[in-house]
């Protein structure tokens, strides 16, 4: 095993640490930078430096990593006025419409912010689970997907196991746009499993 000389983890410490303060500058809603970005922005130290003087920095508690991101320890993500509106827009138009969601771009369209702040934003409802995406281009409210939930219960209670399609688009009033993502998420949730044409709900 290489161990790398203080000095040289020490200077690349103090890299990673600027570049971090860097990206949460340019980006104040992204709660951080992922890992081989920052690796770039931090002077492309070797990996095995590079790990030791992140180590040592989230030991230090300067920074925190979560999952591949890297971001300022106790940093939380501030948002103006606008903004904060903008998000209590998006999770409402997606709680309305229930099952029969919009698409991105007609309800980043209506916000108050432009259009890069607006996908960030998106994207902290995404992050609080307020919003969940079930496709490259489905995202509905969770609330929605947890009374989804209950009246697929209610059905197998009152109807069965047995959930052929048609069924499932008429218990929902939506069209097979939707039914389609729908069901295939709710196979991967184990709420339901694919028999053939039709779903078992388990």
């Amino acid at each position: 095993m290489v161990v790398a000389p203080v000095r040289a983890v020490t200077d690349c410490a103090a890299a990673i640490r600027k570049a971090v303060e860097n990206f949460h500058r340019a980006n104040p809603l992204l709660p951080g930078i992922p890992k081989q970005e920052l690796r770039a922005r931090a002077g492309r130290a070797r990996l095995e430096m590079f790990e030791a003087a992140l180590g040592d920095l989230v030991a230090a508690r300067a920074l925190v990593v979560t999952g591949d991101l890297v971001g300022q320890a106790g940093r939380e993500i501030s948002l103006s006025a606008d903004e904060t509106r903008a998000k209590e827009l998006i999770e409402r138009e997606f709680e309305s419409a229930g099952l029969s969601v919009p698409d991105f771009a007609s309800v980043l369209a209506k916000l108050p912010v432009d259009a890069p702040r607006a996908q960030k934003i998106l994207q902290i409802l995404l992050r609080e689970k307020v919003l969940v995406k079930i496709s490259s281009d489905l995202v509905f409210h969770r609330d929605t997907l947890r009374r989804l939930r209950e009246m697929l219960a209610k059905y197998r209670i009152e109807r069965g196991a047995r959930l052929p399609i048609t069924v499932f688009k008429e218990l929902t009033g939506i069209t097979r746009k939707f039914a389609i993502p729908l069901l295939e998420h709710l196979d991967r949730e184990q709420v339901t499993r694919r028999a053939g044409d039709e779903r078992v709900v388990l």
